[in-house]
Parts: structure tokens; sequence; C-alpha cells
């Protein structure tokens, strides 16, 4: 592990899209493109953002809205992490998240991946490709959705952050089995570059000091639009993205036909 630092054509049947297939990958949240490779999505950069040496990603995706949230499952010494430090995004409240600018966002790369952080919402720790500590609030679970999707799928530390950064339930070894899967067929880190749509918007879908559900916009650049709802659990002091049961990140992505109805990310 690297030493720690302080922060900073629709189908028809949905059987037949790949966005549908377990290890569907949502990547940074921002201004990202991502691939879709057997049902894996791949987030690449756009120009623009500091360089992350050890690190290269690209996530399943898995996100139901949120039910009830299940006794937490016992802390083990692998799940443990150590405390975090105190952030200064305090703001609970829902209509909070459609404000991204005062918390001074900001743009940093994982090998080609371009992925958001923030001094005030998180990540407040990075170690190696782990990045964690988000804020206890709307925008927290924001942030900690869009970089765990995509460092829990892609990079060399992969397994570190599935290991620390996904719920502890039943779906988190699926998640693994089916990431390992996919990336078997890779020749390297990342996937291509290419032809890639891109992360334009967000939404809440539901927000609980316990469970939050955001929908991610990515839009290709024919204009088609996916929708990607993801869950996270606040446990352990910090959120973990909770996967589906298919080893997916999510069950109910889907085609849009417009980006209405979402908030836009900053850009720059």
């Amino acid at each position: 592990m690297g030493s720690s630092e302080q922060a900073g054509e629709e189908t028809p049947e949905r059987e037949r899209s790949p966005f549908a297939k377990p290890g569907f990958i949502a990547s940074a949240v921002g201004i990202g493109l991502i691939v879709v490779l057997g049902g894996v999505v791949v987030l690449t950069s756009t120009p623009g953002g500091k360089s992350e040496d050890d690190a290269r990603p690209a996530a399943p995706t898995s996100g139901v809205p949120a039910s009830p949230a299940p006794p937490a499952p016992k802390a083990t010494a692998s799940s443990a992490t150590s405390s975090c430090p105190a952030l200064k995004d305090t703001d609970t409240s829902e209509g909070g998240i459609a404000d991204l600018r005062s918390i001074g966002l900001s743009w940093k790369k994982l090998g080609p991946l371009n992925l958001p952080l923030s001094q005030q919402s998180g990540p407040a720790v990075t170690d190696g490709q782990v990045a964690r500590c988000f804020a206890h609030t709307p925008r927290g679970a924001l942030l900690a959705l869009a970089n765990i999707s995509v460092r829990s799928a892609n990079g060399p530390g992969w397994r570190d952050v599935v290991e620390q950064q996904v719920y502890p339930d039943e779906t988190k070894a699926v998640y693994e089995q089916s990431v390992a899967a996919n990336r078997s067929d890779w020749t390297s880190d990342y996937p291509p570059e290419f032809g890639l749509p891109q992360l334009s918007g967000y939404k809440l879908v539901s927000y609980s000091a316990d469970t939050a559900v955001v929908d991610l916009a990515f839009q290709t650049p024919g204009g088609k639009v996916l929708s990607m709802p993801l869950t996270a659990r606040w446990h352990q002091g910090d959120w973990k993205q909770k996967m589906a049961p298919d080893g997916g990140q999510t069950e109910l992505a889907a085609p849009k036909d417009t980006i209405d109805g979402y908030m836009m990310f900053p850009r720059g």
C-alpha cells in the first residue's frame, strides 16, 4: 500500500443490454468517460486531472434503491479501518447535494481516470488505491460512490478497495469474483479509452443516516443517456458501496431519452 495522504440503441429486452449484466461499472463522478466491456463499465478521463501514480481503475455496478438496512455485519480485522478525520461538510439536507461548488470539488487522476474529490466532503485519506473517509452527508455519499465504483474494479489495487470499501454482506464475494472474471481478458489495468459515454449528471434518489441511493447519468457522444442507480451504506464510520446480488453494481441500469431531471456536475 502507498503512503497515507490527508485530503484532500435501447434494446427491447433488458437481458440483451450490456448495462444489465453483472460487472457493469460506474466510475468517477465528474467529467469522465465510460466503456462497457462484457458488462463492465470503465471510466476514462478528460484532460485536466492531477496524476496519481499508483492507481488505475474501473468497476462493477450495483445499487438497488434502499430498503431498510439490515444489522451491520461484525467488524473483522480485515474490514475495520482506522478512524477518519472530521470533515467540514455536515449538511445532511437532501437539497445540499445540488451544490458541489461550495465544497471545493476538484478532480484527480487515477491512471487515465478522472475522479472527484473535495477537502470538505472527502475522500479525506488516500492510501494506495483506497480513497476513504467521506462526509456523513448526501454529498459525501455521492463522492464515495463515484470513487469506490471505479476503484473497486480497475487498477492493480482493486482488491484492496473491494476488501475495505465494499459493504460486507453476501454480495461482496460475488462482486469480487465478477470483477476478476471480467478483468481476465484485459491486457492492462484499464479498458480502451475510445468511444466512451461521459459521466454527466446525478440525482439523489433517497438518503438516510445509514443508506443513500444516487442515480448517476452517463451520456454517449451521440447523446444517448444511461441511468445507473448505486447504493451506499454507512458502516464502521464511512460510506461503503452495496453491490447487487448478481455480482454487478446495479440491477437497475437503464437507457433514458434525455438528461433532463439530473443535476449536472461542475466542469472546472
